[in-house]
């Protein structure tokens, strides 16, 4: 007998009853619709994030927190994706640069993961696509630090993939944004740089793998010792390496995302996980219910998770943003 809870959401203008197994498990989409009423529950989340847009037009993390880069992108992508138009891009139109990168504190260094994330919106609209080349341009330019060979770490410390901000190590995050971006901006304009610089990020994610498959945050290995992969840091990664869905390495990190998210319980990484298994055509119908319930009980005020949650709910056939 499978045990149910009722979560009910109310705002002003919504009123929402979600039933959810505590099993996390669903037969197919039939009965998971009937249980869930995924337009109101999109509509729930594009009204929560209107209502928290802030004066300057962007967003931040929390309401009426400072604006950022990352909840800024991810809100108009979800925004637009959810309403079947291309995303509202005006305020990072204005945001503030620095050799064209865009900022996202001022008086701190340039983050290339969330500029790669800004790309990528604009890529996604058609009247501000050219603004992503300035962006891609200086994510060409970008490299992690190398650095000598150790036995700390068994990796190759040569290879140069992205750092999060420059003069540091490369992680497998902001390498797995930048290998979207170029990716995605190749079709457009193809250059032996870029090139490059995709080959060198393909080469970093391969080398950092986990023995069983999926990504820990930078290394695969520390003093001997095994790391585990991530769930948000795996999904990540597989979806820059789509492209390579046939090579072992992406399909045994594919088997363990799908084993390791049964434990997760978070927002974020649920989000990421429907994203990047929707893009392989796998199905997501009981982490879809699963976090939508995670997010009734608690992570509302979480303008990025519910950004990122709008977006994995809203048209499983469109997951054009995130698709190399």
């Amino acid at each position: 007998m499978v045990e149910k809870i009722y979560c009910e959401v109310c705002t002003p203008s919504i009123h929402l009853q979600i039933t959810m197994s505590t099993n996390g498990q669903i037969g197919a989409r039939e009965s998971f619709e009937a249980r869930t009423d995924y337009s109101r529950i999109c509509s729930l989340l594009r009204t929560a994030l209107l209502a928290t847009r802030n004066k300057d037009g962007g967003w931040g993390y929390a309401p009426a927190r400072r604006s950022r880069i990352e909840p800024t992108c991810w809100v108009a992508l979800a925004l637009g994706h959810s309403a079947g138009q291309p995303p509202d891009v005006q305020s990072l139109r204005s945001w503030q640069r620095q050799d064209d990168w865009l900022l996202d504190v001022p008086g701190t260094p340039p983050n290339a993961a969330f500029n790669a994330l800004a790309a990528l919106t604009f890529l996604q609209a058609p009247s501000a696509a050219a603004l992503a080349q300035p962006v891609v341009n200086r994510l060409i330019q970008a490299s992690g630090r190398r650095f000598g060979q150790n036995d700390a770490v068994r990796q190759d410390n040569s290879i140069q993939a992205w750092s999060w901000v420059d003069g540091t190590a490369s992680w497998v995050e902001p390498t797995a944004w930048c290998l979207l971006a170029l990716k995605k901006i190749r079709s457009r304009l193809r250059s032996r740089e870029a090139d490059e610089r995709i080959q060198a990020g393909e080469q970093f994610l391969f080398d950092r793998v986990c023995y069983d498959g999926g990504w820990n945050y930078g290394n695969k290995e520390v003093y001997g010792r095994k790391l585990w992969p991530y769930v948000p840091t795996t999904a990540l990664a597989l979806l820059a390496m789509r492209d390579h869905r046939d090579h072992s390495v992406v399909a045994r990190s594919l088997e363990q995302l799908q084993k390791d998210v049964a434990s997760e319980r978070s927002v974020v990484a649920l989000a990421l996980t429907i994203i990047c298994l929707r893009a392989y055509g796998v199905e997501t119908y009981a982490l879809e219910q699963t976090v939508i319930g995670l997010w009734t009980l608690g992570d509302r005020d979480n303008l990025l998770s519910t950004a990122m949650m709008l977006y994995a709910l809203a048209d499983a056939n469109r997951q054009v943003a995130f698709t190399v």
